[in-house]
């Protein structure tokens, strides 16, 4: 069999572009120290440089260390996309914590879950943020300290409120970031920042299971600084570059390829708070953005601004899709507006983002995602876990092995040895490659739905719609979706004499998950339809 390994010699190897990093807290550092006064971020019509960046991180360490923080402790975020998440990351990365970022959009069942599973110490929350975080941060055993990052120039209006129980075990502490940042402290030579080593906890990613309560992503400075540099050496990133920072910088492909991947250049990073197509593509024009790193549905709804209003995009000189399939329609309709190439990749949290790309100025294969990237394997496994060869006919289960590929779940050992097996991750994905290495994706083995670039787990919904009383059988689907590519379907089967309305039902999850987790659709039947052991039919729901 031909595998896709680029260089196979180096598999489990740290690519020696990353040489020059000992850890990922160094990052910010190394290009401090190198240009202290380049413009690293732009956000919001205002730029802070690589010396700004590293002052105001240096003082949310000064804070995180008289709590007590040390090496090993994990430290939680939770804030949109803002230049102070990054200064936040950096801080508790240079302290050698492990950050766990969690995602703004997430209810407080959610958040509560991921802070108790992750034994998170310190939670630092951006004043934007916090109207889920209050219930969110209830009986988490040892979460002693709550950072709540204020902004005078918005008089800190929102107020964190914390139950008389949580106020008794934890301590809340405003910090005014305008301040931070105006007070330009000197910086921290590079030794006196805590030297983690490459195998060292760096990241905590929660990714949704099909047990329904998301897992914890064990990813080491070695994933991350390997996936990296794999990834710019198929997908190249240079200090000039300007990348648009729409995607969630809590998400993997929004921390790996976007902050990251630009601040190892040294590049600048167009950051907006979340993706909105108007101010997406305005930011592109009037930052001159170079590099768009997005997620199909992002690409869909700026073929649908662009057709309505001329947007000047010339500066682009790379696009790359990945999150979710792209489809040949949508490739060519994009290709009407930008000239720029336009790259496909598949990655999961749990290969710090990004295991195949197709190539920059390749042929062009539309219904593959491409080769594995430098560094990484792909391989393709029967039922008997046995590698098959590289044929169109011949379906298995995709496995990627290399130094990207995380260490495990967090406390979850048992699930973890299901997907660990000999070096090899088994993604639960379906697919074959060709006879160039080239990764086709056939189906979903673990039901993942994805919809707008966001993976959702059909278990997780089941489980909260099976809580509301009356409720005597659930089932959850994805459907097709023009723009959003897929959306939640929940089948639900009521108790004798039951009454739930679908709005109580859609209200019940619109309270206990995100958004984008809520079902669009809701349908009542007598019975869900199973096989003879007992597995549900969800083919027959769509």
């Amino acid at each position: 069999m031909k595998n896709s390994c680029t260089l196979p010699s180096a598999v489990n190897e740290l690519p020696m572009f990353e040489s020059k990093f000992r850890n990922v807290a160094e990052v910010l550092s190394l290009q401090t120290a190198k240009q202290p006064d380049k413009i690293a971020v732009r956000h919001l019509g205002k730029s802070y440089t690589y010396s700004q960046l590293q002052g105001t991180s240096q003082a949310v360490t000064k804070a995180l260390s008289e709590t007590g923080i040390k090496a090993g402790d994990k430290v939680a975020i939770i804030s949109p996309n803002h230049p102070d998440f990054i200064s936040a990351f950096f801080a508790a990365s240079g302290l050698g914590a492990t950050v766990v970022p969690i995602n703004p959009l997430l209810k407080a069942y959610e958040i509560n879950h991921i802070l108790s599973d992750s034994e998170a110490r310190v939670l630092i929350v951006h004043e934007s943020t916090i109207q889920e975080v209050s219930d969110g941060v209830k009986d988490v055993p040892l979460l002693k300290n709550i950072f709540v990052l204020c902004y005078a120039e918005s008089e800190c209006q929102k107020q964190l409120v914390l139950s008389d129980e949580c106020q008794a075990n934890l301590e809340l502490t405003r910090l005014d970031m305008t301040v931070a940042s105006a007070q330009n402290q000197a910086f921290e030579p590079i030794e006196s920042v805590h030297q983690a080593d490459l195998d060292d906890l760096a990241v905590l990613v929660y990714t949704s299971g099909t047990t329904g309560k998301p897992k914890g992503a064990m990813l080491t400075h070695k994933n991350l600084l390997s996936a990296v540099a794999a990834a710019h050496a198929a997908f190249p990133v240079n200090s000039e570059d300007r990348l648009l920072g729409a995607l969630p910088l809590c998400h993997i492909y929004g921390l790996t390829v976007v902050m990251l991947g630009t601040l190892i250049k040294g590049g600048s990073l167009a950051l907006i708070d979340k993706f909105d197509v108007k101010i997406a593509l305005s930011t592109i024009e009037n930052e001159r953005v170079t590099v768009l790193p997005a997620v199909p549905t992002m690409y869909q709804y700026m073929v649908l601004e662009l057709e309505k209003k001329h947007y000047d995009l010339v500066s682009l000189r790379l696009c790359l899709a990945g999150g979710a399939p792209l489809s040949k329609s949508m490739y060519e309709s994009l290709a009407r507006f930008v000239k720029a190439p336009l790259v496909e990749g598949y990655g999961l949290t749990e290969v710090s983002c990004v295991a195949t790309l197709t190539p920059v100025d390749g042929e062009i294969v539309h219904g593959s995602v491409g080769p594995a990237i430098p560094f990484v394997q792909i391989g393709i496994f029967d039922t008997a876990g046995d590698m098959i060869e590289s044929n169109p006919e011949l379906i298995g289960e995709i496995a990627i092995k290399g130094p990207n590929v995380m260490a495990g779940y967090y406390r979850a050992p048992e699930k973890s040895k299901e997907v660990l097996k000999d070096g090899w991750f088994f993604t639960g994905d379906l697919g074959y490659l060709d006879a160039r290495g080239y990764l086709f994706i056939v189906g979903r083995a673990k039901e993942l739905i994805i919809r707008g670039g966001q993976n959702i787990y059909p278990r997780e919904v089941e489980t909260v719609i099976a809580k509301i009383p009356g409720i005597l059988d659930v089932a959850v689907l994805g459907i097709p979706e023009e723009i959003m590519g897929e959306r939640v379907k929940a089948v639900v089967v009521l108790e004798e004499d039951a009454s739930v309305s679908v709005e109580e039902i859609r209200q019940f999850c619109a309270e206990h998950l995100a958004d984008y987790k809520v079902p669009r659709v809701v349908e009542f039947a007598e019975k869900l339809p199973r096989n003879s052991t007992g597995k549900i039919l969800k083919s027959q729901l769509i």
